[in-house]
């Protein structure tokens, strides 16, 4: 025989598990800014999650401008925009790329067949006055320019 209780029969003790639950359910992400560049609109933020049953979501998340900083999926051939990342980080301002933050993430591809096809991609992200507004030259490693996102 299974005894069944209910959470009416738990009294103060089962009223304080239920509003503590609310409370963890409730609970905001953690954002821990690590970098911010004197001369340029680079921020840097690590990003914890509010935990799930399963586990706590951990990324990077940088901004230009205050503004979130997305790779568009066209970019990379991916399934989706990149806005999180497994690593970022800037550069101090007397250093060469000083204008420059440097970002890890996992691109998704989908190939013919249906199935997703992973890889790490490293790329450099310049931030380059343009008129009004700047431009964002994304490039690989090497220093070849893979793209230019026109930033307002």
């Amino acid at each position: 025989m299974v005894r069944r209780r209910s959470i009416l029969s738990w009294g103060t003790a089962g009223a304080a598990a239920l509003s503590s639950l609310s409370t963890q359910a409730a609970a905001p992400m953690e954002k821990t800014l690590l970098f911010e560049s004197a001369v340029h609109p680079w921020k840097v933020y690590y990003v914890r999650e509010k935990p799930t049953w399963q586990t706590r979501d951990q990324y990077y998340q940088v901004t230009h401008q205050g503004q979130p900083f997305v790779l568009p999926r066209e970019l990379f051939r991916s399934v989706r925009d990149v806005d999180r990342f497994i690593a970022a980080s800037g550069f101090e301002t007397q250093e060469t790329h000083a204008d420059s933050v440097l970002l890890v993430f996992e691109n998704r591809t989908r190939k013919p067949d249906g199935f997703e096809e992973r890889a790490m991609v490293a790329v450099m992200a310049q931030s380059v006055r343009a008129g009004k507004g700047y431009q964002v030259r994304i490039a690989n490693l090497q220093g070849q320019v893979l793209a230019t996102l026109e930033r307002e």
